[in-house]
Protein backbone atom coordinates (compact mmCIF):
# COMPACT_ATOMS: atom_id res chain seq x y z
CA UNK A 1 0.00 0.00 0.00
CA UNK A 2 1.21 3.18 -0.90
CA UNK A 3 2.15 6.21 1.21
CA UNK A 4 -0.56 8.09 -0.44
CA UNK A 5 -3.19 5.72 0.36
CA UNK A 6 -2.06 5.25 4.14
CA UNK A 7 -2.30 9.02 4.37
CA UNK A 8 -5.78 9.02 3.06
CA UNK A 9 -6.95 5.88 5.41
CA UNK A 10 -5.59 8.18 8.75
CA UNK A 11 -7.32 11.27 7.47
CA UNK A 12 -10.64 9.21 7.40
CA UNK A 13 -10.16 7.43 10.27
CA UNK A 14 -9.44 10.03 12.32
CA UNK A 15 -11.94 12.20 11.60
CA UNK A 16 -15.05 10.09 11.92
CA UNK A 17 -15.67 10.79 15.03
CA UNK A 18 -16.23 14.21 14.28
CA UNK A 19 -18.15 13.95 11.39
CA UNK A 20 -21.52 14.30 10.67
CA UNK A 21 -24.94 16.43 10.58
CA UNK A 22 -24.49 19.70 12.95
CA UNK A 23 -27.96 19.01 14.51
CA UNK A 24 -30.13 15.78 14.56
CA UNK A 25 -32.44 17.32 12.04
CA UNK A 26 -29.74 18.68 9.57
CA UNK A 27 -29.53 17.08 5.97
CA UNK A 28 -26.31 16.31 4.47
CA UNK A 29 -26.48 17.74 1.17
CA UNK A 30 -25.69 15.44 -2.12
CA UNK A 31 -22.81 16.46 -4.53
CA UNK A 32 -22.44 19.72 -2.93
CA UNK A 33 -21.03 22.74 -5.11
CA UNK A 34 -19.60 24.84 -2.17
CA UNK A 35 -19.17 27.87 -4.37
CA UNK A 36 -20.61 31.34 -2.86
CA UNK A 37 -20.52 33.81 -0.47
CA UNK A 38 -19.99 31.96 3.66
CA UNK A 39 -20.25 33.99 6.78
CA UNK A 40 -18.89 32.50 10.28
CA UNK A 41 -22.08 31.12 12.13
CA UNK A 42 -20.66 32.54 15.73
CA UNK A 43 -23.95 32.16 17.76
CA UNK A 44 -24.84 29.90 20.85
CA UNK A 45 -27.90 27.67 20.09
CA UNK A 46 -29.01 23.97 20.60
CA UNK A 47 -28.98 23.09 16.95
CA UNK A 48 -25.21 24.29 16.29
CA UNK A 49 -22.54 22.50 18.14
CA UNK A 50 -18.68 24.53 17.72
CA UNK A 51 -15.59 23.23 18.89
CA UNK A 52 -13.27 25.61 19.62
CA UNK A 53 -9.34 25.67 20.23
CA UNK A 54 -8.92 23.92 23.64
CA UNK A 55 -8.20 26.68 26.32
CA UNK A 56 -5.37 24.15 27.94
CA UNK A 57 -3.93 22.65 24.53
CA UNK A 58 -2.47 18.93 25.71
CA UNK A 59 1.47 20.18 24.73
CA UNK A 60 3.68 17.79 25.59
CA UNK A 61 6.85 18.09 27.72
CA UNK A 62 8.74 19.42 24.51
CA UNK A 63 5.94 21.98 23.54
CA UNK A 64 5.32 22.93 26.85
CA UNK A 65 8.86 24.68 26.96
CA UNK A 66 8.16 27.16 24.37
CA UNK A 67 3.98 28.16 25.46
CA UNK A 68 5.51 28.78 28.83
CA UNK A 69 8.95 30.83 27.30
CA UNK A 70 6.25 32.35 25.59
CA UNK A 71 3.67 33.09 28.19
CA UNK A 72 6.27 34.69 30.50
CA UNK A 73 7.00 37.35 27.63
CA UNK A 74 3.53 37.78 26.24
CA UNK A 75 0.07 38.00 27.22
CA UNK A 76 -1.11 35.71 24.71
CA UNK A 77 -4.12 36.94 24.30
CA UNK A 78 -3.41 41.15 23.83
CA UNK A 79 0.36 39.97 22.41
CA UNK A 80 -1.73 37.27 19.66
CA UNK A 81 0.22 38.37 16.37
CA UNK A 82 -3.15 38.14 14.68
CA UNK A 83 -3.64 41.57 16.15
CA UNK A 84 -0.70 42.88 14.79
CA UNK A 85 -1.73 41.59 10.87
CA UNK A 86 0.20 38.74 10.87
CA UNK A 87 -2.29 36.25 9.39
CA UNK A 88 -3.15 33.63 11.75
CA UNK A 89 -3.42 30.50 9.08
CA UNK A 90 -4.30 27.28 8.96
CA UNK A 91 -5.72 26.12 11.62
CA UNK A 92 -7.19 29.26 12.69
CA UNK A 93 -8.76 30.80 9.05
CA UNK A 94 -11.06 27.78 8.97
CA UNK A 95 -13.14 28.40 12.12
CA UNK A 96 -14.20 32.05 11.26
CA UNK A 97 -13.90 35.41 12.56
CA UNK A 98 -16.77 37.38 13.18
CA UNK A 99 -17.79 39.93 10.89
CA UNK A 100 -15.43 38.49 7.94
CA UNK A 101 -16.69 36.39 5.01
CA UNK A 102 -14.99 33.75 3.09
CA UNK A 103 -15.93 33.35 -0.42
CA UNK A 104 -15.06 29.60 -2.12
CA UNK A 105 -15.24 28.88 -6.22
CA UNK A 106 -15.61 25.16 -6.49
CA UNK A 107 -14.15 23.96 -9.74
CA UNK A 108 -13.91 20.19 -9.94
CA UNK A 109 -10.25 19.94 -9.37
CA UNK A 110 -9.65 22.32 -6.43
CA UNK A 111 -11.37 25.00 -4.10
CA UNK A 112 -9.89 28.76 -4.36
CA UNK A 113 -10.86 30.39 -0.96
CA UNK A 114 -10.59 33.67 -0.48
CA UNK A 115 -10.67 35.32 3.22
CA UNK A 116 -11.75 38.90 3.73
CA UNK A 117 -10.19 38.74 6.80
CA UNK A 118 -6.21 39.52 6.69
CA UNK A 119 -6.71 38.95 2.52
CA UNK A 120 -6.06 35.38 2.62
CA UNK A 121 -5.70 33.05 -0.10
CA UNK A 122 -5.89 29.22 0.43
CA UNK A 123 -6.14 27.05 -3.00
CA UNK A 124 -6.80 23.10 -2.24
CA UNK A 125 -6.30 20.64 -5.01
CA UNK A 126 -8.55 18.08 -5.43
CA UNK A 127 -7.25 14.56 -6.80
CA UNK A 128 -9.21 13.74 -9.95
CA UNK A 129 -7.82 10.67 -12.59
CA UNK A 130 -5.91 12.29 -15.35
CA UNK A 131 -5.26 15.56 -13.77
CA UNK A 132 -2.10 16.80 -12.38
CA UNK A 133 -1.57 18.97 -9.02
CA UNK A 134 1.17 20.93 -8.67
CA UNK A 135 3.72 20.21 -6.00
CA UNK A 136 4.10 22.18 -3.40
CA UNK A 137 7.44 24.43 -3.08
CA UNK A 138 7.70 26.42 0.49
CA UNK A 139 6.33 26.05 3.85
CA UNK A 140 3.52 28.76 4.53
CA UNK A 141 1.39 29.69 6.93
CA UNK A 142 -1.75 28.20 4.89
CA UNK A 143 0.16 25.02 3.82
CA UNK A 144 -0.50 22.89 0.84
CA UNK A 145 -4.07 21.40 0.52
CA UNK A 146 -4.99 18.00 -1.53
CA UNK A 147 -8.32 16.43 -1.25
CA UNK A 148 -10.24 13.41 -2.58
CA UNK A 149 -14.20 12.54 -2.43
CA UNK A 150 -15.70 10.54 0.43
CA UNK A 151 -19.39 10.37 -0.39
CA UNK A 152 -20.30 13.71 -0.11
CA UNK A 153 -17.44 14.80 2.29
CA UNK A 154 -14.10 16.57 0.75
CA UNK A 155 -11.66 14.73 2.66
CA UNK A 156 -8.47 16.96 2.78
CA UNK A 157 -4.94 17.25 4.02
CA UNK A 158 -2.70 19.93 4.54
CA UNK A 159 0.95 19.54 5.19
CA UNK A 160 3.98 22.18 4.90
CA UNK A 161 2.51 24.32 7.21
CA UNK A 162 5.01 26.87 8.51
CA UNK A 163 6.38 26.14 12.35
CA UNK A 164 5.34 29.12 14.82
CA UNK A 165 6.55 29.69 18.06
CA UNK A 166 4.48 32.66 19.23
CA UNK A 167 0.36 33.01 19.35
CA UNK A 168 -2.11 31.08 20.72
CA UNK A 169 -1.52 28.15 18.11
CA UNK A 170 1.93 26.48 18.25
CA UNK A 171 2.96 24.53 16.07
CA UNK A 172 6.41 22.84 14.37
CA UNK A 173 7.16 22.21 11.00
CA UNK A 174 5.65 18.80 11.12
CA UNK A 175 2.22 19.93 11.96
CA UNK A 176 -0.69 18.71 9.51
CA UNK A 177 -4.28 19.72 9.76
CA UNK A 178 -6.76 17.19 8.30
CA UNK A 179 -10.46 18.13 7.62
CA UNK A 180 -13.89 16.56 6.49
CA UNK A 181 -16.12 19.42 4.72
CA UNK A 182 -19.43 19.11 3.95
CA UNK A 183 -22.88 21.38 3.59
CA UNK A 184 -26.16 21.34 5.09
CA UNK A 185 -29.50 22.26 5.23
CA UNK A 186 -30.31 23.01 8.75
CA UNK A 187 -33.64 23.26 10.77
CA UNK A 188 -33.99 26.75 10.09
CA UNK A 189 -33.32 25.94 6.18
CA UNK A 190 -29.66 27.49 6.33
CA UNK A 191 -27.15 26.12 3.99
CA UNK A 192 -24.53 25.41 6.45
CA UNK A 193 -20.76 24.87 5.69
CA UNK A 194 -19.18 22.56 8.10
CA UNK A 195 -15.80 21.85 8.47
CA UNK A 196 -14.76 19.39 11.14
CA UNK A 197 -10.97 19.72 11.84
CA UNK A 198 -7.89 17.34 13.10
CA UNK A 199 -4.91 19.14 14.22
CA UNK A 200 -1.63 16.48 14.52
CA UNK A 201 2.09 18.11 15.47
CA UNK A 202 3.10 14.93 17.83
CA UNK A 203 6.42 17.19 18.40
CA UNK A 204 3.67 19.43 20.30
CA UNK A 205 0.88 18.01 21.25
CA UNK A 206 0.61 14.68 23.07
CA UNK A 207 -2.84 14.11 21.51
CA UNK A 208 -4.84 15.33 18.63
CA UNK A 209 -6.93 18.72 18.69
CA UNK A 210 -10.06 18.79 17.35
CA UNK A 211 -12.02 21.70 16.36
CA UNK A 212 -15.20 23.12 14.05
CA UNK A 213 -15.74 25.91 11.93
CA UNK A 214 -19.79 26.27 10.71
CA UNK A 215 -20.15 28.73 8.18
CA UNK A 216 -24.02 29.88 6.79
CA UNK A 217 -24.59 30.74 3.07
CA UNK A 218 -24.94 34.28 2.58
CA UNK A 219 -24.78 35.12 -1.25
CA UNK A 220 -25.09 39.14 -0.64
CA UNK A 221 -22.65 39.79 1.98
CA UNK A 222 -19.88 42.12 0.66
CA UNK A 223 -16.52 41.16 0.26
CA UNK A 224 -14.44 44.20 1.68
CA UNK A 225 -11.17 45.51 1.70
CA UNK A 226 -8.70 44.59 4.59
CA UNK A 227 -6.87 47.24 5.31
CA UNK A 228 -4.99 46.10 8.59
CA UNK A 229 -1.69 47.04 7.84
CA UNK A 230 -2.62 50.38 6.48
CA UNK A 231 -3.85 51.47 9.54
CA UNK A 232 -1.09 50.28 11.54
CA UNK A 233 1.09 52.34 9.69
CA UNK A 234 -0.82 55.29 10.21
CA UNK A 235 -0.86 54.49 13.66
CA UNK A 236 3.12 54.32 13.53
CA UNK A 237 3.26 58.19 11.09
CA UNK A 238 1.41 59.68 14.05
CA UNK A 239 3.36 58.13 16.99
CA UNK A 240 6.60 59.75 14.75
CA UNK A 241 4.88 62.99 13.73
CA UNK A 242 3.85 63.68 17.96
CA UNK A 243 7.82 62.55 18.91
CA UNK A 244 9.06 64.59 16.89
CA UNK A 245 7.03 67.46 17.40
CA UNK A 246 7.36 67.07 21.72
CA UNK A 247 11.18 67.65 20.62
CA UNK A 248 10.78 70.57 18.91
Amino acid sequence: MSRTSLKWIFASVVLAAAGGAVSGHAQVVSDPDFTGIWMPLIEREASVERIVWPAEPPYTEYGQAPWDAYTAEFDPITDDPAKFCVHPGMPRSMLGTPTFPIEIFHRPHDLTMFLEAYYQYRKIYIEIEGRDHPEPILSTRMGYSIAHWEDDTLVVETSHLAGRDKGRILMSDDARVFERIHMEIDDEDRRLLVIDLRFVDPLIYAEPVDIRGVWYYSPDTPVMEYVCSQTIYDEHIAEKRAAAAGAD
